[in-house]
């Protein structure tokens, strides 16, 4: 009883009440395969979309004979290409080492200032409690956010941890909604039609690199489509699911992982 009351005093963010989104990605394909649908749902509602890209992707690749500034290359263009099918014009490239050695301290003084500058409502990222996870790329990401969103929250953080404050971001120090993708725990989520479910799977096409099996590639879209009618119940519209926090969930609130 006491946690249904909790629940309606303090709730869950909606989705969609923002008007600035930022999705950050460990790896170039990451946004299109934990988000890509909502991506395009929140495109097509008019709101303002960014996505950061970690890593370099220059690991992502079973072809052991492939250089790595190639791939590189290879693997930004096509994280651009992906972006534009879903209508996204800003992405930045932070560069970090695909599963290099590399502390999740940088990366978040590296989003910190990104955070301020694009001042997003809802902050994505990959959720680094899934205990299923083995990349440490997706762990870094997901921890790295949360280090970010203190360091943009406030203004005395950001200065002793990332530098001088600047002038034009004083205003934007306040704390975001916080939604995880690759998660277990899902608590919101995005309904999608098939125009946006058409849209994740052609950005995902787009990462050939990848996706160089046919069987692969078929298996990934089933396996999303499958997850999105699950989500979605029998009879409803697919969806994504995310586990979402709202700025009063994200410290010493112990109970939101009982929503």
């Amino acid at each position: 009883m006491f946690l249904k009351l909790l629940k309606r005093a303090l709730p869950l963010p909606d989705l969609r009440e923002g008007e600035t989104y930022l999705f950050v990605g460990a790896h170039p394909d990451d946004i299109e395969v934990g988000a890509g649908g909502t991506v395009a749902k929140l495109v097509d509602l008019k709101k303002k979309v960014y996505f950061v890209i970690i890593t370099d992707g220059g690991c992502g690749s079973m072809d052991a004979s492939i250089e790595r500034d190639r791939l590189v290359k290879i693997r930004r263009e096509e994280a651009l290409n992906a972006a534009k099918e879903l209508k996204v014009e800003d992405v930045s490239f932070l560069g970090f080492p695909d599963a290099g050695d590399y502390r999740e301290y940088d990366v978040a003084k590296a989003l910190a200032p990104i955070i301020l500058r694009i001042n997003p409502d809802f902050v994505f990222a990959p959720d680094p409690n899934l205990p299923s996870e083995i990349h440490p790329d997706h762990l870094k990401a997901g921890n790295a956010v949360k280090m970010a969103m203190l360091f943009s929250g406030y203004p005395l953080v950001y200065r002793d941890n990332v530098g001088a404050i600047p002038q034009t971001s004083e205003k934007a120090f306040r704390f975001r909604n916080l939604c995880f993708f690759f998660t277990h725990r899902a608590n919101a989520f995005m309904s999608l039609d098939q125009v946006c479910v058409h849209a994740r799977k052609h950005a995902i096409m787009c990462h050939e690199s990848q996706f160089p099996n046919d069987e692969e590639l078929k298996q990934i879209l089933k396996y999303l489509s499958i997850r999105s009618r699950i989500f979605g119940a029998l009879g409803k519209r697919e969806r994504e699911g995310f586990f979402a926090l709202g700025p009063v969930h994200q410290h010493c609130f112990s109970e939101v992982n009982r929503y």
